[in-house]
């Protein structure tokens, strides 16, 4: 009778082991999946608010706008312009380093001189604008979140620029 009611112990304890083991490889991947899903949120919003401000045409002296306020005043000459986020999607990642691909398509003519200034400057904006976003950090002018460097692949137009 005894070395049943060990054999029960024995066999509840690794059965508990079995789901305490689980819990500990699921958690983590969990949460981590979670917070990539918060990063790009944060980037599809920054992203949004870029194209409608640069369709706009209106500028604002607050600071984190003044790349975009570059923008509508060398490139779309205060005009109201059809510029358009149209996506965006993580290319690659590591341990160290996120790259996020942001797209935008616009109604101006084809310029790829133009194009690739506008790509650094949405760049430049999504480092300033996220910068104050819970989960990132400027740290010697890169941008993190949870420790990873964030590397954007803007693409305007036709023409793509990597921003770190």
């Amino acid at each position: 009778m005894r070395s049943r009611k060990g054999q029960t112990s024995v066999e509840m304890l690794f059965i508990v082991g079995i789901i305490l083991a689980g819990v500990v490889v699921i958690i983590p991947l969990y949460t981590q999946e979670s917070g990539d899903s918060v990063m790009l949120a944060a980037v599809r919003d920054a992203a949004a608010q870029a194209a409608v401000y640069i369709e706009t045409g209106v500028i604002s002296d607050k600071p984190e706008y003044e790349a975009l306020n570059d923008i509508i005043k060398n490139y779309t000459e205060y005009g109201s312009v059809g510029f358009r986020f149209a996506g965006l999607g993580v290319t690659s990642e590591s341990d160290e380093k996120v790259t996020i691909t942001v797209k935008f398509t616009h109604d101006l003519s084809s310029d790829s001189s133009r194009d690739s200034k506008i790509a650094k400057g949405l760049g430049r904006f999504f480092r300033e604008y996220l910068k104050d976003v819970r989960g990132f950090r400027l740290d010697g002018g890169h941008l993190y979140y949870g420790g990873r460097l964030v590397e954007f692949n803007v693409t305007v137009g036709e023409t793509s620029e990597v921003v770190s």
